[in-house]
């Protein structure tokens, strides 16, 4: 009996919780409620539930030793003061209708089930496809962001907590899925220059997640598609883009080799999936999670106008890319430049070596795929960044190198490449097998055939070494890149050291 008592209680609770919102908001009445609730009153509101004789939701309000219950619509009518993040954010739940959303469709605690399933399965393929960048301490510094703007949970009765991921892409975005799960990608980290225009971007992806927008627009969109079938359809299309890690592997990075662009961030942001997880957000939407992020930069001390330095930073990435579709605004999506003029034009130079120092494994990693998109000036950009915070790793100065001789061709250009070499040489931290191909490519440039050919013998037995480790490499597509790229390159050195011992 105590058995199928207990197997009532779990299946049940859900429906209990969902008849109450639990709130403890301190407030002021700014306009007449009633004749005990008039403007000036102080108030405490306690919860949002339904009421037992009329069945319909009403605020639980206290005041002076008094209850009153008070239609849930006018709420507007109090002036809440937050004391915490959390306070800060049922404000904002308040303010634009989500508990008054929810008095008409209830919690749906079945629908944020499902759609935390469907997340789960983005979140699989792509882990599954080595598609999320990984860094201990990025993750431990964008939790510590991400807890700055919201806490673990707002306590409104709602499931779902803050998750933040990063996805490989260079394609500067962020979007946030009905469970609280957050992605960033390399793109938008690398983008911004700041913790400032970051939280501000954070903040506005958490805006759509406190406020409903997504369980609101599923709400008014028909699923047509079958959640099994949709994600198998997802699955083939993103197995398309595994060659993101493998072509990104520091050890093996070859400019040219593969086309990386924005594959992974292209087809996971489909409008399809858009709509189907509800993250295709209304111009008013939009407009509402800019107002929210805004104050709630505000509220923790931050220079509002940070959000509209990241936008801007986004849209020049665009206008630079020739993405002018991401800026202008397309059907009921408002423009960047709508955006900032709802924010205001940023009232300084949002720049900091120190978040450059926090995410400088993503611009080396960045840099890298931008080499391999011949993406010089870029990939120097990012490089530079590392090297003006005191972070650059051997990686750094090597294409560092690269990119001067890929541009330049002359004996002050080749000595400077070699010194960036030779500084990656000095620092031995992660030794790449790459420093001595590159070193010798510059010492046949400088005529210097001797010191080139010890080089290349060098890189050969480097090489050889790199063979006896593809034993530890699991993943099959990325054992058979690294091994293909061994044996060209094997072969490449033994043609160049005999050539080089004949010039």
């Amino acid at each position: 009996m105590k058995k199928i008592l207990l197997l009532f209680t779990v299946i049940f609770i859900p429906y209990l919780v969902g008849a109450q919102i639990s709130i403890e908001l301190d407030g002021t009445v700014n306009k007449n409620i009633s004749s005990s609730l008039k403007e000036g009153v102080k108030v405490k509101l306690k919860s949002i539930a339904k009421d037992q004789y009329s069945g319909y939701y009403k605020a639980y309000v206290f005041f002076d030793g008094q209850r009153k219950l008070v239609d849930v619509d006018k709420l507007d009518r109090i002036s809440f003061t937050p004391s915490s993040s959390k306070e800060f954010w049922q404000i904002q739940a308040i303010k634009y209708g989500v508990y008054e959303n929810i008095t008409k469709n209830d919690m749906q605690y079945e629908l944020r089930k499902e759609l935390e399933e469907e997340t789960y399965e983005f979140i699989k393929y792509t882990e599954g496809n080595n598609l999320i960048f990984k860094d201990s301490y990025l993750e431990s510094y964008l939790y510590s962001l991400a807890y700055k703007i919201l806490p673990i949970q707002i306590e409104d009765g709602r499931p779902g907590i803050v998750n933040v991921k990063v996805l490989k892409s260079v394609d500067p975005n962020a979007f946030i899925f009905p469970n609280g799960t957050m992605y960033l990608t390399t793109g938008l980290l690398s983008t911004l220059n700041s913790e400032e225009e970051l939280i501000g971007v954070m903040a506005h992806e958490i805006s759509h997640f406190v406020l409903d927008h997504s369980i609101i627009n599923i709400n008014v969109t028909e699923q047509k598609r079958k959640k099994a079938e949709f994600w198998a359809a997802f699955a083939t299309g993103l197995a398309a883009a595994a060659d993101i890690y493998v072509a990104t592997n520091n050890n093996y990075y070859s400019p040219g080799s593969i086309t990386l662009s924005t594959a992974a961030l292209a087809y996971s942001i489909t409008s399809e999936l858009n709509e189907r997880m509800g993250l295709k957000y209304s111009r008013e939407q939009e407009r509402e999670a800019d107002i929210c992020a805004s104050e709630l930069l505000k509220y923790i001390d931050i220079d509002p106008t940070a959000l509209s330095s990241a936008l801007l930073k986004i849209k020049n990435f665009h206008i630079l890319n020739g993405n002018y579709l991401s800026i202008s605004g397309e059907g009921t999506h408002p423009s960047i430049n709508e955006r900032v003029s709802t924010i205001g034009n940023p009232t300084k130079t949002f720049n900091s070596p120190e978040y450059d120092k926090a995410i400088s494994f993503v611009n080396s990693f960045n840099a890298i795929v931008q080499l391999n998109n011949h993406h010089l000036k870029a990939c120097s950009n990012l490089v530079n960044r590392n090297i003006r915070a005191g972070v650059a790793t051997e990686d750094d100065y090597i294409m560092l190198a690269m990119i001067t001789t890929f541009m330049y061709d002359d004996k002050e250009r080749n000595i400077e490449a070699l010194s960036y070499i030779n500084k990656a040489k000095e620092l031995n931290v992660t030794p790449s097998i790459n420093v001595y191909k590159q070193e010798a490519i510059i010492l046949i440039r400088l005529n210097k055939y001797d010191q080139a050919k010890n080089v290349l013998n060098q890189y050969l037995k480097s090489l050889e070494e790199s063979y006896l480790k593809l034993e530890y490499i699991k993943n099959p597509q990325e054992w058979s890149y690294a091994s293909n790229y061994l044996y060209h390159e094997e072969q490449w050195t033994l043609k160049m050291i005999n050539k080089v011992g004949k010039m």
